[in-house]
Order: C-alpha cells, then sequence, then structure tokens
C-alpha cells in the first residue's frame, strides 16, 4: 500500500506525511479507466481521504463536477496518469 501511495505523491518519512498529493493531478480508476482530478486531500482519524472529481459525461451537463471520496483502502485501485 505504501508504494501507491508513493506513485500518488505521498511521501513519508518516520511514519509521518511529508507533502501530498498535489490539487489538478489526474489519476485514473483502474478497472472502469475513469479519470478524475485531485481537488484536495483530507487526514480524518490519521488516515488521507482524497476529494477527487470529474466532469459529467451528459452533454446537457458538461460542465458539472460531480465529486467522489477515495479512501486509503481504496487507493490501489487508482494510479497516476
Amino acid at each position: 500500500m505504501q508504494e501507491n501511495l508513493e506513485k500518488m505523491g505521498i511521501k513519508k518519512k518516520k511514519k509521518k506525511i511529508m507533502s501530498f498529493i498535489s490539487p489538478s493531478l489526474v489519476i485514473r480508476h483502474k478497472p472502469t479507466r475513469i479519470e478524475y482530478t485531485v481537488s484536495k486531500l483530507i487526514i480524518k482519524k490519521g488516515k488521507p481521504i482524497i476529494i477527487a472529481y470529474r466532469y459529467s459525461n451528459k452533454p446537457e451537463q458538461r460542465k458539472k463536477k460531480q465529486f467522489v471520496n477515495i479512501y486509503l483502502k481504496d487507493f490501489k485501485s487508482y494510479e497516476p496518469v
């Protein structure tokens, strides 16, 4: 799991997070190949949660963002693009 965190931009030193996933980083959900843009990273109860979005694929809602929370247990399902 640490490898996936490092791949996505989190670097750990002495069990502390040194930097975080940067906003505007594009990540892909491996099973569906859907791409998301990272909005921010929050830490809740010591665990990181990525807030990401993608734009709607419906023509009438093209500019509407759809947000998703990506929890630590799901990081392995995502990769940087």
